[in-house]
C-alpha cells in the first residue's frame, strides 16, 4: 500500500490536513498525538504495516491537531469544543456516519466530548494514556493521583517541550523503547510537527482541561488504554475507566526491548480491531451530553409598569430575536421562550457563555438587564423539548444570577478550560429543588481563546530531506529503518 494523498479540510480560515486508507466496513477515527506526522509516520515499516493491517476491516481517517505537522498554523490554541468540532467536520467531510474514534494522550478530550454530545455518530471509543482532570491551577488534587506524581508529570513533559526536538517524550509515551535509534526518529517527528513555543503553548493548555463530566454521558463501549512504561499512572486511569458507564482499563504489555515506536504500538491496533469487530450495544440518540443556557430579563414587571403595553411587546420581541440570532450563530439551538426568558441548548459551555454574555450585553444596550445561567450534563429529550436533572438545575442557576451577570456551574467552568475564559468564585449555595449545594462561578472576562504564536515549523536541511522523501520514495526510508530496526534489535539481545 502507497501512503495516501493527503487531504485538507477548511477550518476557520485555515486548512486542516488529514488522510484515508482502507475501505472496509467499519469506520475508524484516529485523533493522533501532536507529534504523529502524518508523512513521517509512513517511513516506519511497522507502521506500514499497521496502516495497511488497519485498511483489511476497516476506513481509517487520521490527523492531528490544527496548526501541526501537514495543517496551516494557527495564531491560538484551539479549545476542546473546537477539537471536538473537527472531529465531527472531518466524519462530514468523508460522509462517516458512525465510527469508532481513538483518542491519544491529549486528543482523548475531544474524543469523549464527540461521544458525550454526539452518541448517535459514535459506535465505540478508545482512549490511549489519557488524563481527564486539570494538572495544573487545580481546586483539589487530581483524583488517583499524588502530588509528587503531578508535580513529575507535569515537570517531566515541560521539560520535554524544552528540548522540543530531541526525541525526549519516547520515555514519556513508553520507556521500554527509550533507545537512541527511537529517540532520534521521534526528535524528527517533534520538529517537523511543531515549534518549540506552539508545542509549549499547547502543552500548558491541555494541562488545564477538565472533561471528567463528560464521561458519564459516554454511552458506547469504551476502553481506557494504559501504556506500560508510559508516564500515566494507574489509579487515574482506573478512576477515569470507572466514570465511563461500559469503560473498562486496560494495561499494555511491556514492550519489548529494543523494539521499534511503531512495534510496540501493534498491542493498541489488536485492542482497536478487537473493539472495532465486539458487538455494539444499542443507543439511545436521543439521550445526549449539553451545556444549557437560560435567561431572564431582570424586573421586568416595573419595566411593563413604566413603558406601557405597546412598548414592551415591541422590545420584547425584539430581544427574542436577538436571542435566537445570538444562539443560532453560536452553534446552539433555542429550545423555548417562556414569557420574558429564554432555555437554549449548546454542545459545549464554551459557546454557551460566550453567547450569555452577547445576550447580557445587546440587552443592555437596549435598556435592560438580563440574567443568564449555564450549566453541563446529560439531558432526555420530551418531544420538541427536553428534560432531566441537568436541566432544572440549569433554570436554578439562571434564577439565581445577579443582574447582567453569567454564572455558571462548576461542571460547566471546568468545561471551559482553554478557552481563555475568567470566572470570579462565587461559592457553593443552595438552589431550590437541587439536592445538595451547587458550586457556583461568575463570568468576569477573558479572550474567547489562548493565544499561542503562528509560526510555521523550522526545519534544518536533513529534515526538509527526509520530509521530501516521504512523501517522494517512503519505501525507501521504509527501508533504511528496517535495517536499523534489525541493527538495534541485535544489539538489544546481545546485552
Amino acid at each position: 500500500m502507497d501512503p495516501p494523498v493527503t487531504r485538507y479540510l477548511p477550518r476557520d480560515g485555515h486548512n486542516l490536513a488529514y488522510g484515508v486508507v482502507g475501505a472496509g466496513p467499519a469506520d475508524v477515527v484516529w485523533f493522533f498525538e501532536v507529534q504523529m506526522h502524518l508523512d513521517l509516520l509512513w517511513t516506519d515499516p511497522y507502521m506500514h504495516s499497521l496502516f495497511e493491517r488497519l485498511a483489511t476491516y476497516s476506513r481509517a481517517v487520521y490527523f492531528q491537531r490544527r496548526g501541526f505537522g501537514l495543517s496551516d498554523p494557527v495564531d491560538h490554541v484551539p479549545t476542546i469544543e473546537q477539537q471536538a468540532e473537527d472531529v465531527l467536520a472531518v466524519m462530514d467531510a468523508e460522509q462517516i456516519r458512525h465510527a469508532t474514534l481513538v483518542g491519544i494522550h491529549s486528543t482523548c478530550g475531544p474524543q469523549v466530548l464527540v461521544a458525550a454530545t454526539a452518541p448517535e455518530r459514535v459506535n465505540a471509543l478508545m482512549l490511549v494514556a489519557p488524563y481527564c482532570e486539570p494538572l495544573l491551577d487545580y481546586d483539589r488534587p487530581p483524583r488517583g493521583w499524588t502530588e509528587p506524581e503531578v508535580i513529575e508529570f507535569v515537570e517531566s513533559w515541560r521539560a520535554a517541550v524544552r528540548h522540543w526536538g530531541e526525541g525526549l517524550t519516547v520515555p514519556l509515551t513508553d520507556s521500554h523503547v527509550d533507545s537512541p535509534y527511537n529517540r532520534r526518529l521521534m526528535a524528527m517527528l517533534e520538529r517537523c510537527s511543531a515549534s518549540p513555543s506552539t508545542m509549549s503553548a499547547h502543552l500548558e493548555a491541555s494541562l488545564r482541561i477538565d472533561y471528567s463530566h463528560a464521561l458519564g454521558s459516554v454511552q458506547c463501549p469504551t476502553k481506557v488504554v494504559l501504556v506500560s512504561g508510559g508516564s500515566i499512572p494507574v489509579a487515574p486511569a482506573r478512576y477515569l475507566a470507572g466514570l465511563v458507564p461500559h469503560g473498562e482499563l486496560v494495561v499494555t504489555r511491556p514492550s519489548p526491548r529494543g523494539a521499534a515506536l511503531g512495534e510496540a504500538w501493534s498491542q493498541v491496533q489488536t485492542m482497536v480491531e478487537e473493539l472495532v469487530r465486539g458487538s455494539v450495544p444499542p443507543v439511545d440518540a436521543g439521550r445526549r451530553f449539553a451545556a444549557t443556557l437560560f435567561t431572564d430579563i431582570v424586573g421586568s414587571t416595573k419595566l411593563l409598569a413604566r413603558i406601557g403595553d405597546t412598548s414592551y411587546r415591541a422590545l420584547l420581541a425584539r430581544h427574542e430575536r436577538d436571542v435566537r440570532f445570538a444562539v443560532t450563530e453560536a452553534g446552539g439551538r433555542l429550545v423555548s421562550t417562556v414569557g420574558d426568558g429564554t432555555f437554549s441548548l449548546f454542545d459545549g459551555p464554551v459557546a454557551a457563555v460566550q453567547c450569555a454574555a452577547r445576550i447580557v450585553e445587546e440587552a443592555r444596550r437596549l435598556g435592560f438587564e438580563v440574567r443568564a445561567g449555564v450549566h453541563a450534563g446529560t439531558v432526555e429529550p420530551t418531544g420538541t423539548d427536553v428534560t432531566g436533572l441537568t436541566v432544572h438545575v440549569g433554570a436554578r442557576i439562571g434564577a439565581a444570577a445577579r443582574p447582567g451577570e453569567v454564572l455558571v456551574s462548576r461542571h460547566a467552568r471546568e468545561l471551559t478550560g482553554g478557552s481563555g475564559l475568567q470566572f470570579a468564585d462565587r461559592g457553593s449555595r443552595r438552589l431550590a429543588g437541587v439536592p445538595g449545594k451547587v458550586h457556583l462561578f461568575a463570568l468576569a472576562g477573558g479572550q474567547p481563546t489562548l493565544q499561542a504564536p503562528r509560526r510555521h515549523v523550522s526545519l534544518n536541511p536533513f529534515d526538509r530531506a527526509v520530509l521530501r522523501a516521504a512523501r517522494r520514495t517512503p519505501q525507501v526510508l521504509r527501508s533504511a529503518a528496517a535495517h536499523a530496526n534489525a541493527r538495534q534489535r541485535r544489539r538489544s539481545e546481545e546485552n
